[in-house]
């Protein structure tokens, strides 16, 4: 029978006691608030604050809303998948072909990669505020002083453009992550690789198409499995930008679940319910979705 010597009594309390205060966290934070969520979904609350059993009304009230179509949730839902859907068609694979661009080392790559990359080295919280200033009060003097617009709109004040500027914004602050990934999946593929494909007469179209693309498609498949996890919990730029005084024509899911959350008024308390059946619901359609596309594109990988 092996002896237990005080060493090893040491060593695994030692681990016990590191691994006690994340763990008890863990519990009180994600699981205690994730079930007391589940909980609540089928619960309503009253003025006075008493809590009582409601059934699926809430679920009832929440596609109720959908169906509705003209409201703050039915526009917020199609504003995240509109944001995903951009990201998946347009922006990946302007990250895949500028990735590219970078790692093949073509002109001017140096001063690219710096423009690109400034999102990641300067605080969030400084480029978003240069960003506001520069849309809202630079853009429109420059324009004037060069003749083009003497009423040019302030991109983020003005709710015509609004949307469409976060999403600017978010979708370049988003390809300094990407050009930090993707071309360290491209430097990783083998050097005799590449250069048996120019020996083969490959031109850059195939060498991209051909061999680059299946050999990080474990990377691209990576962005497209946590992209699609996010779709409801990617808030964008919202909170930089507005705080909780967004304009409703910027509202994705997540931002609008937490401003509803986080101004604690009266109102918005006797709603908590119905905003936790909403997070049920969307979780029950996320999670299995996720699931299915990472199932697909496993099993669809060329590198296995």
């Amino acid at each position: 029978m092996k002896t237990v010597t005080k060493n090893t009594i040491k060593k695994y309390s030692f681990i016990v006691s590191m691994m006690i205060y994340p763990a008890i966290l863990f519990f009180i934070f994600y699981v205690g608030v994730n079930v007391n969520s589940v909980l609540l979904a089928f619960q309503k609350v009253d003025i006075a604050g008493r809590i009582s059993f409601n059934g699926l009304n809430n679920f009832k009230n929440f596609f109720s809303l959908l169906i509705a179509g003209d409201n703050l949730v039915s526009a917020s839902i199609f504003r995240s998948l509109s944001m995903f859907a951009i990201n998946l068609v347009i922006c990946m694979p302007l990250y895949i072909i500028f990735s590219f661009y970078l790692y093949k080392k073509f002109i001017f790559y140096k001063i690219f990669r710096m423009i690109i990359m400034i999102p990641a080295i300067v605080s969030t919280f400084i480029i978003c505020l240069l960003f506001k200033k520069f849309v809202d009060l630079a853009l429109p003097q420059l324009m004037a002083q060069l003749g083009i617009s003497d009423n040019f709109p302030k991109l983020l004040s003005d709710q015509r453009y609004t949307f469409q500027t976060t999403l600017f914004y978010m979708i370049w602050v988003s390809f300094s992550t990407s050009l930090l990934v993707y071309p360290n999946a491209m430097n990783a593929i083998g050097v005799q690789i590449i250069e048996s494909a120019e020996i083969d007469g490959v031109n850059i179209f195939q060498e991209l198409w051909h061999i680059v693309l299946p050999l990080i498609y474990p990377t691209i498949s990576t962005f497209l499995i946590t992209g699609v996890a996010a779709i409801f919990i990617q808030q964008g730029p919202l909170m930089a930008f507005y705080m909780y005084n967004a304009p409703p024509e910027t509202y994705n899911f997540s931002y609008y679940m937490l401003v509803e959350v986080m101004t604690n008024t009266s109102s918005n308390y006797l709603k908590f319910p119905l905003l936790a059946a909403m997070g049920v619901i969307i979780t029950l359609i996320s999670a299995p979705v996720t699931y299915i596309v990472k199932f697909i594109l496993d099993k669809n990988d060329p590198t296995v």
